[in-house]
Formats: structure tokens, C-alpha cells, sequence
């Protein structure tokens, strides 16, 4: 899979996520993304865990809900200035 870092994701909801980290933990891929205004021009205050879901050549993102994977996440996606 690509890197997708430095880009945006959207979820179904419509809400558009820059993608600050990606990492594959247990065959899966995941992404920290931080939550962007609707113009796309700044960040807002809400950063989140995405899974990728495959789609066959497509994909799409969801929130990550599994307490033990955000755990792990957490734990182990810095940001550089950390």
C-alpha cells in the first residue's frame, strides 16, 4: 500500500481527515488523522484513528472502535516533535 501521509481522507459522514501518521499493525492499515475545516484550509481540534478498509481496488476509512487497537496505536505513533 502507498503511504498516504500528507493527505486527505474522507469518511462516509463527510468529514475530511489529514493523514499525519500511517502504520500497519496485524495486517491492517491505520492512519492518525487530524479532523480539517470543510474549506480544507486549517485543522480543527479533533484527531482520530482510521482503518483502512479494502474495497477490492478501492478503499474506504473508518473510525478505529476497538479499545485494544487504539491502545496499541497510541502507544506506538509519535509525532516528530514527541
Amino acid at each position: 500500500m502507498e503511504n498516504l501521509t500528507n493527505q486527505i481522507l474522507e469518511l462516509k459522514s463527510g468529514k475530511k481527515y489529514f493523514v499525519l501518521r500511517q502504520a500497519t499493525y496485524k495486517g491492517t492499515t491505520y492512519f492518525l488523522g487530524a479532523e480539517v475545516t470543510d474549506d480544507g484550509e486549517d485543522f480543527t481540534n479533533e484527531f482520530i484513528f482510521l482503518e483502512k478498509v479494502d474495497g477490492g481496488a478501492n478503499f474506504s476509512v473508518k473510525e478505529v472502535s476497538d479499545s485494544q487497537v487504539l491502545e496499541v496505536l497510541a502507544k506506538n505513533i509519535k509525532l516528530d516533535n514527541e
